[in-house]
């Protein structure tokens, strides 16, 4: 490990030496200063919401109640002779989650805080990211919801949402699970828009492990992941229920595209009505789309019949936003129209057997298969055991 020096705040803010040595003159200097400044109370915040008991609500009782940070920092100084060795275990946790170049935090004081999530009574004190740190506060967020075991139909549904959202400049907010999440962030992808990404989990520790080239594809299009956990965290199911009041909280409104009776995506859809985000629900076809995964929105519409859309254009609607001519992607104006409808089976599937996409495009097996391989020459699809033909570079 290179040379350091510590700053001087309660555990020292680790900058390397040429970083010092080109901060020792006025304004850098200034800015250096303010850098610790920031780093020092995020530390502060830190190691007090690591108290026994105390939660993000809790704390920030504790702190207006006091009158400030350092007057809470002081109180558990004074008051707990273990207090030291507790510290020294959560600055050891935060150095962990920091410890790559690309890792970053933010406490609920700083700028590139998502503003809607300081609406949140039970907003993260500290959150961990990779990414585009000012992502948060740079347009209007729509977050797209499903169960992980969606139908193909509901898959084409979120990638052809997170695409099209992405098109019309929403940015899209989900939690990389499989299913519906998992093709809400690649239609955005491919619409060349802005997603972000709240997991359930810490950063170095990708869930599901499968999903890591998607993370990179969202980082590279100036998105973000973020989490409230430390690389030092235990992982429970009861943490990707609670992620869900954060990708509610960053949105200005919700779509659940498909849901059983029971699930996170329910969960979410009641968390945006119960806080006033407008909730937009699939409407399935009442003879296509049948069966127990489609319950959910079955339910809430039943309740709430305003609330549904059948269409990109019903949905857009509802946004406030009518539909706007957007120019092709510019691979899909490369290719011939024989090779087109091939590569939106594809894409939209997010992956298929040939059988399906000859079905799907209503083109025979044998012509289907050579322009799979003529994909293939291209570098855009990638044939994987059992038949299946999967976009490359998607994630």
């Amino acid at each position: 490990m290179q040379d350091a020096t510590y700053c001087g705040c309660i555990a020292g803010c680790l900058v390397d030496e040429f970083t010092v040595s080109m901060c020792k003159s006025g304004a850098k200097l200034t800015l250096l200063k303010k850098h610790f400044c920031q780093m020092d109370r995020l530390r502060k915040w830190w190691i007090l919401l690591g108290e026994e008991g105390i939660g993000p609500v809790k704390l920030k009782e504790w702190v207006e109640v006091v009158g400030s940070l350092d007057r809470a920092w002081e109180q558990a100084k004074s008051g707990d002779a273990f207090f030291p060795v507790k510290q020294a275990k959560r600055l050891q946790s935060l150095e962990l989650t920091l410890t790559k170049q690309s890792h970053w935090a933010f406490s609920w004081e700083d700028k590139a805080y998502p503003a809607r999530w300081r609406e949140l009574r039970d907003a993260p004190v500290v959150a961990f990211g990779i990414g585009n740190q000012q992502a948060f506060n740079e347009g209007a967020f729509v977050a797209v919801v499903g169960t992980r075991a969606c139908t193909q139909r509901a898959a084409n549904l979120g990638f052809e949402v997170g695409r099209k959202l992405a098109q019309q400049h929403w940015a899209i907010v989900s939690g990389l699970a499989r299913g519906v999440d998992a093709m809400a962030h690649r239609g955005a992808c491919y619409g060349g828009g802005v997603t972000v990404a709240c997991l359930g989990g810490p950063l170095h520790r990708i869930y599901p492990r499968e999903h890591q080239k998607l993370a990179e594809k969202i980082i590279m299009q100036n998105g973000a992941l973020i989490t409230e956990h430390a690389n030092d965290a235990e992982v429970y199911p009861w943490h990707f229920a609670a992620r869900n009041r954060l990708i509610v909280g960053l949105a200005q409104a919700l779509v659940l595209i498909q849901s059983p009776l029971r699930g996170g995506a329910l969960i979410s859809a009641q968390l945006a009505l119960d806080s006033g985000v407008d909730c937009w629900v699939y409407r399935p076809d009442n003879v296509k789309e049948t069966g127990e995964r489609w319950a959910g929105n079955r339910k809430i519409l039943e309740e709430f019949p305003d609330m549904g859309w059948h269409s990109m254009e019903e949905l857009l609607a509802h946004l406030g936003k009518p539909m706007k001519a957007v120019a092709p992607n510019q691979l899909e104006t490369e290719l011939t129209d024989e090779l087109l409808p091939i590569w939106n089976c594809i894409i939209e599937k997010g992956g298929a057997q040939v059988s399906d996409i000859a079905q799907a495009c209503q083109v025979p097996l044998a012509m289907t298969a050579r322009r799979l391989f003529i994909l293939e020459l291209k570098g855009l699809v990638q044939r994987i055991p059992g038949g299946w033909y999967v976009p490359r570079n998607l994630g």
